[in-house]
């Protein structure tokens, strides 16, 4: 029997229909076990369409947004009050943490903003386990002290936390799928040193709607075969067989 753990965390529930899709496939053709759920982004009602019945089969987080990275894809913040600090002339979000960071953006308002998402996520129905944060937002000067206590207020496993204090650590060496994603996270995790481990991805699937997705200077398509290819990370029959064949145990965040 295997001695890894794997915490297996599916990332951007709500960006898009098509994400919502391909993150159910993770979980219930898959090994994703955690659901990290955008609120503000344009898809969150359908999130709670398709997934919100996974509830005890995975822990979904709050998956704390302050930036939108996507030339084709925006979003707002839900907050009003002091949301003109940390958002673009445009109103929508800044597309990096540094821009986000560059603005000076006011803490409280952002937390407001935080507290809003929960909000949202809660009032939908969405029972959440835990806080992490969408393109490590928390890197703002000042605003992951705040996530801390904001988690423990309600009672929520802080992901950051749980890194600072050794609980799991990132998959060591993994540098993410290429062409062959089930095999090659197989062979990597036969290649591991026993232990706890956060791996997370971003489900997608390669169609027509993927296909117009992309960050500033992406070309067409490259962001739905990079997607696609987390989603395979997940649900390919040969790391599906590999982790029930050598004993992985694939672990919700609250059994960390």
């Amino acid at each position: 029997m295997s001695e890894i753990r794997l915490v297996t965390r599916a990332d951007d529930a709500g960006m898009h229909p098509v994400a919502n899709r391909a993150i159910r496939d993770s979980v219930t053709h898959g090994i994703a076990r955690n659901v990290s759920l955008m609120a503000p982004a344009p898809a969150i009602r359908n999130a709670y369409e398709f997934l919100g019945d996974l509830d005890g089969v995975v822990d979904f987080g709050l998956h704390v947004t302050l930036t939108a990275e996507w030339e084709t894809l925006r979003w707002r913040p839900l907050s009003n009050e002091g949301a003109l600090s940390f958002v673009r002339p445009d109103g929508t979000m800044h597309c990096t943490v540094a821009q986000l960071a560059d603005a000076k953006p006011d803490l409280d308002a952002m937390m407001r903003e935080v507290e809003a998402q929960y909000d949202l996520l809660t009032n939908l129905g969405f029972r959440l386990g835990y806080l992490d944060e969408h393109m490590r937002v928390g890197d703002v000067p000042g605003l992951a002290e705040r996530l801390g206590a904001f988690a423990r207020e309600r009672r929520l496993i802080f992901n950051r936390g749980l890194l600072a204090d050794g609980k799991f650590a990132p998959l060591p060496g993994w540098a993410g799928p290429k062409e062959h994603p089930g095999t090659e996270l197989a062979d990597h995790l036969a290649q591991t040193t026993p232990g706890t481990y956060l791996l997370v991805g971003h489900p997608a699937t390669k169609d027509e709607e993927m296909h117009k997705i992309r960050h500033e200077g992406q070309d067409a398509g490259e962001e739905a075969l990079s997607r696609n290819r987390q989603r395979r990370m997940f649900m390919d029959i040969e790391i599906v067989d590999y982790c029930e064949n050598v004993g992985i145990e694939l672990l919700r965040y609250s059994a960390v």
